[in-house]
């Protein structure tokens, strides 16, 4: 793992303007998402999960390119590894979501929203699940890149963003009667396999079950699917 190239992308996004608006975005979203008292515990890590999807994806597209095209070139002939550049990028981005998750899952734990106090196991759990959701809106976000498609991004941020809201859409259960949809749905990220039983199970006791470790190999299954093709396409048009 080469840790000055991932520091060094995370100073370099830093400093850039296409930080701003998702971390804006991300303060306005903690701001209401918070607004709420009492609220069930395993809905609101749900709304918090989904919420570090998109925001990971939103991250993931202006990560990825956030170089100039010169330095971009600059830094590749550094490294001398197309592909050990492009992990490292996938890499910083996965390390910069870490401090939104954390406060997503610490700060009603430490203000003491909820009604009861949660386990050790459920803490584990939780992050897991927001890890997961932050691996899949990355692993989506990376496929936007511009120069990867070679369009504009005036037309790939648009694109994006229909297809994130139609991913999180609960499909299954808005066509629960169709049974081609039902089945379908399996072909896009998991982001709602658990959405029912976290809902259902309000402030109740989350306990390791098999759907839940359905979920962590199916989102991690995915996502590596995805960055496989990613680096397909790119060991493909480095050749040309």
């Amino acid at each position: 793992m080469n840790i000055p190239l991932i520091r060094y992308n995370l100073k370099y996004y830093g400093k850039t303007p296409n930080s701003a608006a998702p971390i804006l975005a991300f303060a306005v979203f903690f701001f209401i998402n918070y607004q709420a008292v009492n609220s069930p515990i395993w809905s609101n890590y749900y709304i918090t999960a989904m919420g570090i999807f998109v925001m990971s994806n939103w991250i993931a597209v202006s990560f990825i390119n956030s170089e100039e095209k010169t330095q971009q070139w600059i830094t590749r002939l550094h490294v001398r590894n197309d592909t050990a550049f492009h992990i490292a990028k996938i890499i910083a981005i996965l390390v910069f979501m870490i401090p939104f998750y954390m406060m997503m899952v610490c700060y009603p734990l430490l203000v003491g929203m909820f009604i009861r106090s949660l386990t050790f196991a459920e803490i584990a759990i939780i992050f897991t699940i927001h890890f997961l959701f932050s691996l899949m809106g990355t692993a989506i976000g990376i496929l936007f890149n511009a120069d990867l498609h070679n369009i504009k991004n005036d037309y790939v941020i648009p694109l994006h963003v229909l297809i994130i809201f139609g991913v999180a859409m609960p499909w299954a259960s808005i066509f629960e009667n169709n049974i081609l949809i039902r089945y379908a749905v399996f072909l896009l990220p998991p982001v709602n396999f658990l959405a029912q039983s976290m809902h259902t199970l309000g402030d109740g006791v989350y306990r390791l079950d098999f759907n839940f470790m359905v979920f962590v190999l199916y989102a991690l299954g995915y996502s590596m699917l995805l960055m496989v093709v990613y680096f397909l396409v790119i060991h493909k048009r480095s050749r040309r």
